[in-house]
């Protein structure tokens, strides 16, 4: 009589146990899923903010060619207003040109006193390397014409 007054209660403890078991595994899932979830904020926040700093650097950059742009048209304007000033003092005055590189306005005159296609390769040699600037001032040369900067 005794196993059968035993196995009642130890139905009911191995009962518990296992219905503990699967609250205690489902509780342990749920905590995870939490921490999963959580994890996945956190890095959609951290793509969020690293887009934001992103556009913001992206915008800085547009803002800063802007500005660019902005003073390479203001230096030509004002490169334009040169020549036109240059244009009315003077009758020799041929053109003009912004060089965004050095930054500089320059003006073309035609030389009164032209030199001579030896003299212009004597004074720009265009053999020895010297660059566009040289290449420029030597076909101006015997183009009879020059150029100052302003």
């Amino acid at each position: 009589m005794e196993k059968k007054k035993l196995i009642l209660p130890i139905s009911i403890i191995i009962g518990c146990l296992i219905f503990g078991s699967f609250i205690y595994a489902s509780q342990i899932n749920k905590q995870k899923s939490i921490e999963r979830q959580q994890q996945m904020k956190i890095q959609v926040d951290k793509d969020i903010e690293n887009a934001r700093v992103e556009a913001s650097k992206e915008a800085e950059l547009a803002r800063a060619e802007l500005e660019t742009k902005k003073y390479t048209a203001d230096r030509k304007q004002d490169c334009l207003d040169i020549y036109k000033t240059e244009s009315d003092k003077w009758n020799n005055v041929r053109g003009w040109r912004y060089n965004e590189t050095s930054d500089d306005c320059l003006i073309r005159y035609k030389d009164p006193n032209p030199k001579s296609d030896e003299k212009c390769d004597e004074t720009y040699p265009t053999d020895k390397g010297y660059g566009f600037d040289t290449f420029l001032d030597n076909m101006l040369c015997k183009d009879g014409e020059f150029e100052n900067s302003f």
